[in-house]
């Protein structure tokens, strides 16, 4: 690795920030025809695709969204900065819901797109800042993510919010870009060490990381100063279902992260844990910053597979994205007997007992939807009892 100099990395990360399309007044906006568009009812400049109600973003789902901020009553947690929720308006609750991390130098609203593009499809998003942009580590921004988490908890008992009693307090994705990429990985592994059960997967947008070993990692001398960073298995064990995105030329552009960007955090997850790596063809570090229909698409899908609980999503899941010049994943797709509801090639009680699990949790799964009806209820316990009977 070359030398390091946390300084240096640091500054590097200034060529970017971005402002936001909602920051931009009618002249400028019109400069950035790429990215942004005037909408003249609403008299503000519009991420290209955006939707929904407030917050303004690539909101291409199918729920108009709104949002709570701190001025709404919304926590203000003390280990992030300027929270943002973003819900859907008339979904599908109960809420599953993901927290999301900024780059360096960001604040909460440089991840406003993503904020909306996930509630504009059904789940609850919330944006944090970390409390200093400059100089809050990896893992502040991974503590910062798990304190957003006890927000949307507190929101969801909080009378009068918006959100009151429609969040699933089982269910949690922590994600962010660059360092709130890499900050994701700390909040799982935060997540294992205390026990919390509910953080179920992280996505990783361009994720950096920074692990700090003197006993694990070289050491290495700067300007008097002795570092011991590196990334090894042993420092990034954890468990939780990860998509990662990273660039094919992202090294490039960060060399001093050498050894410790998407790739490399993909190979050195314990190879248990179910993973995928989309690594965008000629791309840098900003292939996944920002929503395209390739990285959007595979986010779903594995939203639909690890948090919905959606078998039907697995092949979608290890089909090539056609803008990939490198997409590997360790994930498996079983081919159920209909009516084995719990994959143990046996059709019996235990499937039922599986279903009506399904049923009470509200959630769906296809090998329980027997009759194909899009809802899985009473009919389909009918069609396995039927199987079961002969």
């Amino acid at each position: 690795m070359k030398n390091f100099n946390i300084v240096s990395i640091i500054f590097i990360f200034f060529s970017y920030i971005h402002t936001e399309c909602y920051e931009l007044d009618y002249a400028t906006c019109l400069e950035w025809p790429t990215y942004c568009e005037w909408n003249d009812e609403t008299n503000q400049c519009d991420e290209i695709g955006g939707g929904g109600t407030g917050g303004g973003g690539s909101a291409d789902g199918p729920y108009d969204f709104a949002t709570i901020t701190e001025s709404d009553g919304l926590r203000n947690g003390p280990l992030y900065r300027d929270g943002v929720l973003y819900y859907p308006v008339e979904g599908n609750p109960p809420y599953k819901n993901i927290v999301l991390s900024p780059g360096f130098g960001g604040n909460s609203s440089s991840m406003s797109s993503w904020g909306a593009f996930f509630a504009s499809h059904g789940f609850v998003a919330m944006t944090v800042g970390p409390n200093d942009e400059i100089m809050d580590s990896h893992y502040q921004r991974g503590e910062g993510l798990i304190d957003g988490v006890e927000t949307i908890i507190q929101e969801n008992n909080r009378l009068g919010s918006p959100v009151y009693g429609l969040i699933d307090e089982n269910s949690f994705t922590v994600s962010g870009y660059s360092m709130g990429g890499g900050a994701s990985h700390d909040a799982a592994l935060i997540a294992q060490e205390n026990g919390l059960d509910y953080i179920k997967a992280v996505v990783s947008l361009n994720p950096t990381v920074l692990f700090e070993d003197c006993d694990l990692c070289p050491a290495e001398t700067h300007e008097g100063e002795v570092y011991c960073i590196c990334l090894v298995p042993e420092l990034i064990d954890h468990s939780l279902p990860s998509l990662i995105f990273a660039g094919e030329v992202e090294i490039n552009e960060l060399e001093a992260y050498e050894g410790l960007l998407g790739q490399d955090i993909y190979a050195n997850l314990p190879l248990e844990t179910e993973k995928i790596l989309f690594e965008g063809a000629n791309s840098g570090h900003g292939f996944a910053e920002l929503s395209n229909a390739e990285v959007s698409d595979k986010i779903l899908s594995f939203m639909n597979y690890f948090i919905l609980n959606d078998d039907s999503y697995c092949e979608s899941l290890q089909e090539i994205p056609s803008s990939s010049s490198q997409y590997i994943t360790n994930i498996t797709c079983s081919s159920s007997i209909p009516g084995d509801i719990n994959d143990d090639s046996l059709i019996n009680v235990q499937d039922i007992v599986s279903i009506v699990n399904i049923i009470l949790n509200g959630q769906y799964n296809t090998s329980a939807d027997m009759n194909g009806d899009g809802a899985v209820n009473i009919l389909d316990i009918v069609q396995i009892v039927n199987i079961i009977l002969g």
